[in-house]
């Protein structure tokens, strides 16, 4: 028996070690979920409609001669659970066809964003917890519509 309590002790240990793990793994996402997010953006529009992001920081609209609104660039703060996702809208005769984007470096070089496009109304890409000096330069597509309808009938975001 004597033989079995060090094993004991230490499977003990080992189970309350774990547990405490998992509770710092738990602290240190509710951390993440609170530190500070940033996102430098510029939006430019081909076509005619608006771009305007869920919180208040961009409302872009152009009427395919210029651009007016907060179109960017602009550097925004914001937590984790409250991103700037950004909306479409097309004007009316017009529909929205697709987003672009670029990432211009600080010392001027561009390329194209990582991972997937979004292919819906809505836009959102990564980032990070630190201000790169890096520029997102998202453009959204509006087409005539060979319909003639009557653009954007969705309801504001809110």
């Amino acid at each position: 028996m004597r033989e079995l309590l060090p094993a004991l002790a230490c499977l003990c240990l080992t189970l309350v070690s774990c547990k405490n793990c998992d509770f710092d793994r738990e602290e240190k996402e509710e951390e993440d979920m609170e530190r500070d997010h940033y996102w430098r953006l510029q939006i430019t529009i081909v076509g005619q409609g608006t771009v305007k992001s869920v919180v208040d920081a961009f409302d872009c609209t152009s009427d395919g001669a210029g651009r007016r609104g907060e179109c960017g660039p602009k550097l925004i703060t914001f937590k984790e659970l409250r991103p700037p996702l950004l909306e479409e809208h097309a004007a009316p005769g017009y529909r929205f066809d697709h987003w672009e984007s670029l990432i211009r470096a600080p010392d001027g070089a561009t390329a194209p964003r990582k991972g997937p496009m979004p292919d819906g109304r809505f836009y959102l890409n990564g980032f990070g917890y630190k201000d790169t000096g890096e520029l997102e330069m998202v453009t959204a597509m509006f087409l005539p519509d060979a319909q003639g309808g009557d653009g954007d009938a969705r309801a504001e975001p809110r």
